[in-house]
């Protein structure tokens, strides 16, 4: 039996990088089935008409963003600042890390309200949005927002994406060239066990934009390595023969399954 292979590119929205590597692949590649949209993003409304041309056969996602992670580019609320002012640093960003967030402590109602926030603003750039992820996980880090996630999309009409974590199994080591990447992903691939498996990517093409990603962590030009690796690798057409023997799927597949 083939094994399930959810194939999911994030990041759609947080910068013009990212949205093109990300609608090159969907045109050109095989390997996306789910894009995960940050509404906090400030390039979403930039290519939101571009990726809905994509929403028949590719399922999009909220990315729930309260979480800024970089050092010089900054995630704020899509919601009234006083109403995410609980999820905010005194810079007025989302919080840098999930330890942090979880410190500062917010009422779930607060990311909820965000959520919704968040959400008004990608359906109101005519995005059909199925799904909601977490962006760094925050349900991870937050008592109670796990279930209260669960409850809010049931009201809204949108699968939780957040149990199919447990399928996330990392990825292919990076290196110096692409030529390293590719025969890493096929060794990675080879070693995959798991009836289901997760691959969470961030495809975006190296640029100025992507070198400022980058915090105490990950200098910078690191990240934007990695992600304009993943941006070439979307496009390979190496990935017919890989999936040939796994069954690529869309979250919307796996619910229709359950």
């Amino acid at each position: 039996m083939k094994r399930t292979f959810i194939a999911r590119a994030d990041d759609f929205g947080s910068a013009q990088a990212a949205n093109a590597a990300i609608l090159e692949a969907l045109t050109q590649g095989c390997l996306i089935r789910n894009v995960s949209c940050m509404a906090p993003g400030p390039h979403i409304a930039r290519d939101a008409e571009a990726l809905r041309a994509f929403a028949a056969r590719v399922d999009l996602g909220l990315h729930l963003t309260v979480n800024s992670e970089w050092d010089t580019v900054a995630w704020t609320p899509c919601g009234p600042p006083a109403a995410a002012a609980p999820l905010l640093d005194r810079r007025g960003r989302f919080y840098q890390t999930g330890e942090a967030l979880a410190a500062a402590a917010p009422p779930v109602e607060a990311v909820l309200r965000e959520a919704s926030a968040q959400l008004d603003r990608l359906t109101g750039l005519g995005l059909p949005i199925t799904y909601l992820d977490g962006h760094m996980f925050p349900y991870r880090f937050l008592p109670g927002l796990d279930a209260a996630l669960r409850r809010w999309c049931r009201e809204k009409g949108l699968l939780y994406a957040a149990p199919f974590d447990r399928f996330y199994a990392g990825g292919p080591a990076f290196g110096p060239t692409y030529a390293a990447f590719s025969q890493a992903t096929d060794r990675w691939l080879r070693a995959l066990a798991a009836p289901v498996t997760l691959y969470i990517i961030h495809p975006a093409k190296l640029s100025h934009e992507t070198c400022a990603f980058s915090n105490g962590s990950f200098p910078p030009g690191v990240v934007a390595w990695e992600r304009e690796l993943e941006y070439r690798s979307a496009l390979d057409a190496a990935w017919h023969a890989r999936l040939a023997s796994l069954t690529p799927v869309r979250f919307r597949d796996l619910a229709q399954e359950e």
